[in-house]
């Protein structure tokens, strides 16, 4: 967006050294802080669901962006290339923990793909809506990391196809790809996924 390159523009163009010129640079990033904190915060937490880890992977993301800015290609979209700094510290963690299953499940969609809508107003309907969607989180814990990486990017937080690609270092056609087997495989898991908790709690 414009005003974010105008932003990096003032950070960048700055000299180096005078304290007052420090304060600028830091005023500056922190505008550009306050205006993606909350979206990179969502996109960490869907991948690890812990609140304390999703808060400490976002300021070192930011960390990371502010010291690596004048690698930033300015004819590109500074949120997708945020967006990859924050997704690749969430695979660094998980792989420094060995934990790569802790991915977020519980806010994953507002809707999956293909499903009726259903009536908000209808007890029943909404008992049936929160069922599918526990059964969701279910079968994604199954998934590989990349299918829900791309899945969750796509669908919950709406990215295109080449923001999705540059945010994991993939081509479009890759992308593509990891999305269309995520979608068949939930498919398949979800036709044989076990009972759920609420379901058991209903025998």
């Amino acid at each position: 967006m414009p005003e974010d390159k105008i932003l990096i523009a003032a950070i960048l163009s700055a000299p180096t050294g005078a304290a007052q010129t420090a304060l600028v640079k830091r005023q500056a990033f922190s505008q550009l802080v306050t205006k993606y904190q909350s979206l990179v915060l969502s996109v960490i937490f869907a991948m690890i669901k812990n609140d304390e880890t999703a808060r400490d992977l976002t300021q070192e993301t930011f960390l990371k962006a502010f010291r690596a800015l004048n690698t930033f290609d300015t004819d590109r979209s500074f949120k997708a290339w945020l967006l990859k700094i924050a997704n690749n510290s969430v695979v660094d963690h998980l792989r420094a923990v060995r934990n790569k299953e802790e991915l977020s499940l519980e806010l994953l969609i507002e809707e999956d793909p293909g499903q009726e809508p259903f009536d908000k107003n209808d007890p029943s309907e909404i008992a049936e809506h929160n069922l599918f969607l526990e059964k969701l989180s279910l079968a994604l814990q199954l998934l590989p990391l990349r299918y829900r990486q791309a899945f969750v990017l796509r669908h919950q937080f709406d990215l295109a196809y080449d923001e999705i690609a540059e945010v994991m270092q993939e081509n479009e056609s890759t992308v593509k790809t990891l999305l269309f087997r995520s979608r068949d495989r939930l498919r398949k898991l979800l036709t044989e996924a076990p009972q759920t908790k609420t379901e058991k709690k209903h025998e």
